[in-house]
């Protein structure tokens, strides 16, 4: 469960997802271009999600599956999922798609992030272990909020292998090893 004041999980929420609306609704001013504060049955509105989740809850709008998510994109990852630049078309990918795979419908949703994240995870560490500063910018430009994690956490393991196998050193005596038992009376 995320915390309330994470900034990462605000920003997943503030994903656009569209949605149709079930039921007429008075008094809300979503289109500031419109001469009536109403909107009808069948209306198509991108709204963020903590709004479209809230709407989608109370049965007075239905979630549709974001353009993220899209048939083209199930393509162009099963094709080549690790040369995909997910970033554009969301950020937070897995995160969000996590969150709203349960509320739009569609089954293969899990499978699919499932995956999408199988297919890239391998080509990202390897990149992170082997991969040159001038590579670096380039591959962190298409990669995911929880990839770019994920990136400078094998960079940042591979660094500290390498200064442990230079010269670091090689066993630490444990604290408890050094302590000598009382004798038994």
């Amino acid at each position: 469960m995320a915390s309330y004041y994470d900034i990462d999980d605000i920003l997943v929420e503030e994903q656009r997802v569209p949605v149709v609306f079930q039921q007429a609704v008075n008094g809300v001013d979503i289109d500031p271009s419109a001469e009536t504060h109403c909107v009808e049955p069948g209306s198509k509105v991108e709204l963020p999600y903590w709004l479209a989740h809230e709407l989608h809850l109370r049965k007075v709008a239905k979630m549709k599956v974001p353009a993220c998510f899209n048939q083209r994109t199930k393509l162009e990852l099963g094709a080549d999922g690790a040369s995909v630049d997910l970033r554009s078309r969301c950020l937070y990918f897995y995160e969000f798609g996590c969150k709203i795979a349960p509320l739009v419908g569609d089954r293969d949703m899990g499978s699919f992030l499932l995956s999408a994240f199988r297919t890239r995870y391998q080509k990202i560490v390897a990149k992170a272990h082997n991969a040159a500063f001038t590579a670096h910018s380039k591959l962190l430009s298409y990669l995911t909020k929880e990839e770019t994690n994920l990136y400078e956490a094998a960079q940042s393991s591979m660094a500290a292998f390498k200064k442990w196998r230079i010269g670091g050193p090689r066993f630490e005596r444990a604290s408890v090893l050094g302590r000598k038992r009382k004798e038994a009376n």
